[in-house]
């Protein structure tokens, strides 16, 4: 008699996630950033940005591409650098014109307390711990450029109260100029206690303000709270 096959059950989660976006066209029409934050099973959790070069709908398709290829590999167990590499080899040919993008993508381990984020060409992620808060930076090349990719990554231990954001360098380049992202980091200590929607929000006002008359770039933020 043949045994029955039992499922493999993943572990539960010990952590939980909480998250909120928002983003601003760089001018009437389509923004060229697009963004996820979905989840892959029920203990794993991905939030990405992709910023397509350029401006409008062809930057908008390029980044758009990008994500929704990345989370369907993703969904299917590709590990997230093979899973970038296969996006950029798919690039030229899925796209009809010249298509770059950065990557930035977080990938959460809801049960073994893990954090993997990986960059190609994204701008600085902003890591909150209590009261502190720390800038990662990766500098690498957006996908689309080089036959290899040029991927950077950083994996690290989760905690409850952790907060993490993403930005597009739209809002990590407001002028006037800020490498060490002072402003950013300032505001996220500042209200500790304020949704991931809210914080977003904030965050993206104060960045719109800086611009003041000057032309400003797409912005998009993501933040993610684990609970």
């Amino acid at each position: 008699m043949l045994g029955r096959h039992k499922k493999k059950t993943e572990p539960l989660p010990e952590f939980g996630i909480l998250s909120g976006s928002c983003g601003l066209p760089k001018s009437v029409g389509v923004s060229g950033d697009n963004y996820i934050c979905r989840r892959l099973s029920p203990s794993s959790y991905v939030a990405a940005i992709a910023d397509g070069m350029g401006t409008g709908r062809t930057a908008s398709g390029c980044s758009r591409f990008v994500l929704e290829s990345l989370y369907q590999l993703l969904r299917v167990g590709l590990p997230p650098l093979d899973a970038i590499a296969s996006v950029n080899a798919a690039l030229p040919l899925n796209m009809t014109s010249e298509c770059f993008s950065t990557v930035d993508l977080a990938v959460f381990d809801l049960a073994g307390g893990m954090c993997s984020i990986y960059k190609a060409g994204g701008a600085p992620t902003v890591i909150q711990r209590g009261n502190r808060a720390g800038i990662l930076k990766m500098p690498a090349l957006p996908i689309g450029i080089i036959e290899e990719e040029d991927t950077r990554y950083a994996a690290f231990s989760i905690e409850h109260g952790d907060r993490f954001f993403l930005l597009t360098d739209g809002v990590t380049e407001s002028p006037p100029a800020d490498h060490h992202l002072g402003w950013i980091t300032s505001l996220i200590l500042q209200y500790p206690d304020e949704s991931p929607r809210a914080i977003s929000e904030r965050l993206l006002r104060n960045a719109s303000v800086r611009y003041g008359e000057y032309e400003r770039d797409d912005m998009t933020v993501i933040a993610l709270q684990i609970i």
